[in-house]
């Protein structure tokens, strides 16, 4: 059973932590049912998440039930946030204004965070994951220059 979006049955330990409603869930389906055909045909998913310090790939994290993702409606100007004790994820109302693309980066981003890659200390592996997914461009990636039109923004740390 893969990763699940909290729709109402499940009781986050978070207490900003919600469920999703039914707008907000569409789009998370979409990003999910997508997360699985770019693990399933982008080798470099998974090879770059062997990287990251807990070692998991990425098809083993999206095929984990035990993985939560929630409603963060107080987590602005993030666009996710994951709650390291617990492992709960929470996707913001920023990510879901600027479309489906910037909600399947968050969920790639915070997974990363879920595998080790640290939140502080302007550490850019979470932020890499995205690319290394396929969600931005090699002149984003080597030169630094974020290009808006995809969702990996090479200047986010953390």
């Amino acid at each position: 059973m893969p990763f699940q979006f909290n729709v109402g049955d499940h009781s986050s330990p978070i207490w900003k932590y919600t469920s999703f409603d039914s707008s907000k869930y569409s789009k998370c389906k979409w990003a999910r049912n997508k997360l699985f055909r770019m693990v399933k045909n982008n080798p470099s998913c998974n090879a770059y998440f062997r990287t990251l310090p807990k070692g998991r790939s990425l098809s083993a994290m999206i095929n984990d039930s035990s993985i939560w993702v929630n409603y963060g409606p107080t987590i602005s100007p993030l666009h996710g946030e994951i709650h390291v004790p617990t492992g709960e994820i929470a996707i913001g109302d920023r990510a879901f204004n600027m479309g489906r693309w910037m909600v399947l980066a968050t969920i790639i981003h915070e997974l990363a965070h879920h595998n080790g890659a640290p939140i502080t200390g302007g550490d850019t592996r979470a932020e890499e994951a995205v690319y290394h997914c396929g969600l931005g461009t090699s002149e984003e990636y080597y030169d630094g220059v974020d290009d808006p039109s995809t969702p990996y923004d090479p200047h986010v740390g953390g």
